[in-house]
């Protein structure tokens, strides 16, 4: 290598996340500027070589080694180089060792482990996450395999044809849309997660360790504020978390404000989702079709976290409409937690999911000024909008207009 090309390599390679002091900011400008460095320095041909061939191999390498519980062995062992035979040793059935050279060489090369010589091999952080169960990152690629093979990847390569076959116009549709036109019985995605328990499993996994990853709202939005004149005496409820999964959200209210009684935090969802939920006691667990009139009257604050992002205007009006008709004007808010598009310059995640909704679910993510136009059209006004540090999604306060 040239002395130039030699300085660039030993700067690229100098960066490691603790340079950034856990700015989550600074972070991801540093990972996009990544991502647009090697967008310039590949090939056209390497960019397509990566979608075509790349990514599913590298997957399905990650897959098998979670299947065999190398991961979580690995991890448990306390991590540390190993030879290729020490790595055949944690898999459970036992991997033929040249077939576990090959799907490490390949791992290798996506900077999954670490080579450091000749059949051996280090964790990286990555690595030793997908071996952690408190990381939720190996559930999360678990559920991916049942969501990526059967909805994911097969709505994404039937998209190019169904927007040919509605004339390029955009998908709005919730029931005849991209995932009915190739789902074998022409189910919409929800329409599969109910009548498909693997499906189903795989999603609401999915969607924990999702949640899990993103910033918790309580550091985005200060719910000390909403304490000062809440109701709480009268046994009102003081957060309505709707569609909210298994509870994730909700407990970190909880977490914030233990001393808030029992009955004032309410978790909503389908029956099917609010069985599985692990929430405190104090919490209330409550099956709730957020379609149907709002059952909680005067909570101070309704949230819905990246629940309005699944429904195309139409739906998102009358879900909003609901959730109005319940709300004390004056006195109760809602708090919004999702996308908002920036006019320029979203990021990879933001506009892979404002894609992705189209795909799946006939829906979008929304810029400020489409936040703006359906609230307002849902009688609401919004207050304020509170960026999430890791820049992904903000809180939409708005109120009854």
């Amino acid at each position: 290598m040239t002395s130039q090309t030699e300085q660039i390599v030993a700067a690229l390679d100098a960066v490691h996340p603790e340079a950034f002091g856990g700015n989550e900011v600074e972070r991801l400008q540093v990972r996009a500027a990544a991502r647009r460095l090697l967008a310039r320095v590949e090939s056209p041909y390497e960019r397509a070589w990566g979608f075509c061939f790349e990514h599913p191999v590298a997957f399905a390498a990650l897959q098998t080694c979670i299947d065999v519980g190398l991961w979580k062995a690995w991890t448990i062992s306390g991590g540390g180089e190993k030879n290729i035979d020490e790595l055949v040793k944690f898999t459970q059935p036992a991997v033929e060792t040249n077939l576990l050279r090959r799907l490490f060489r390949l791992l290798a090369a996506f900077n999954v482990v670490e080579e450091t010589g000749q059949d051996n091999f280090k964790p990286t952080p990555f690595s030793l996450a997908i071996g952690d169960d408190s990381t939720k990152v190996r559930a999360s690629l678990q559920a991916a395999l049942v969501a990526l093979t059967n909805q994911y990847i097969l709505c994404g390569h039937n998209l190019p044809k169904y927007l040919a076959k509605i004339n390029y116009t955009e998908p709005t549709d919730i029931s005849v849309n991209n995932h009915s036109d190739c789902d074998p019985d022409g189910l919409n995605f929800f329409g599969r997660l109910q009548d498909s328990p693997s499906y189903f499993k795989a999603f609401t996994g999915h969607m924990e360790a999702w949640t899990a990853w993103k910033t918790p709202w309580t550091k985005v939005y200060d719910t000390n504020e909403l304490l000062e004149g809440a109701k709480l005496d009268d046994g009102s409820a003081f957060v309505v978390d709707v569609g909210g999964n298994t509870g994730i959200d909700i407990s970190h209210v909880h977490k914030k404000h233990p001393e808030l009684p029992a009955g004032s935090l309410v978790l909503q969802d389908l029956p099917e989702i609010i069985v599985n939920a692990q929430i405190d006691k104090k919490v209330t667990a409550m099956a709730h079709d957020f379609f149907l009139p709002q059952p909680v009257r005067g909570s101070r604050v309704y949230f819905m976290h990246a629940v309005l992002h699944d429904w195309p205007d139409a739906k998102a009006k009358q879900l909003l409409e609901n959730t109005k008709d319940a709300m004390t004007e004056g006195y109760s808010k809602l708090l919004i937690y999702d996308i908002v598009l920036p006019p320029t310059g979203a990021s990879i995640s933001q506009s892979t999911m404002d894609v992705n909704m189209m795909s799946l679910l006939s829906a979008s993510e929304r810029t400020q000024e489409a936040w703006e136009s359906l609230l307002t059209d849902s009688g609401f006004k919004i207050v304020n909008f509170w960026p999430d540090p890791q820049q992904y999604e903000m809180i939409i306060e708005a109120e009854v207009a």
